[in-house]
């Protein structure tokens, strides 16, 4: 049993949602010990910003919907040292390149937000909730990360596991 999860930038945004989907908000409303990842705050300033010259409107409502999101007081797992240096083990890692760079012709520029997400939860041991389930696995595959979980579906694709070399290493350093 899990004692809480580090929220993927999309299950976040499916309360921004006009009708967001009451699975999600069941888990959200359940699940115990919620944490934003400061990756989710990134993420969300650049889609807004980028939204403020398509529409403007949806702009100022999802800012609304951001700051009370920030108010509500669920906390948010910082980038600390220990969280960077596992970020960038992940960036470096040749297989998970793609989730650092974008292909050509792709539709959206990656930022390696997923990596940052999957290093806070190596650092934190906290399982990831997330509809983006491909990107975490692959991650998972070369890092087991302390589980991938699908709240539309309550389904586990990654189980919980234990700490992870990399996060230990990190914890470790001077």
């Amino acid at each position: 049993m899990t004692t809480g999860y580090l929220l993927d930038t999309c299950v976040l945004s499916e309360t921004s949602r006009v009708k967001p989907n009451p699975h999600v908000l069941r888990f959200i409303k359940d699940a115990p010990n919620l944490t934003i990842p400061a990756a989710a705050i990134v993420e969300f300033q650049q889609g807004i910003m980028q939204l403020c010259s398509r529409d403007p409107v949806k702009a100022v409502r999802l800012t609304t919907w951001y700051q009370g999101l920030i108010a509500s007081g669920m906390p948010i797992l910082e980038t600390g040292k220990e969280v960077a240096e596992v970020w960038g083990n992940l960036a470096a890692d040749p297989r998970l390149r793609n989730l650092m760079v974008s292909h050509p012709g792709a539709k959206r520029i990656r930022f390696g937000q997923d990596l940052h997400i999957a290093a806070a939860a190596l650092v934190s041991q906290l399982p990831i909730a997330t509809f983006n389930i491909k990107d975490f696995l692959l991650i998972n595959s070369c890092y087991p990360l302390p589980g991938v979980y699908n709240p539309q579906d309550d389904t586990w694709h990654a189980r919980p596991v234990m700490s992870h070399p990399l996060a230990e290493q990190a914890s470790a350093s001077p």
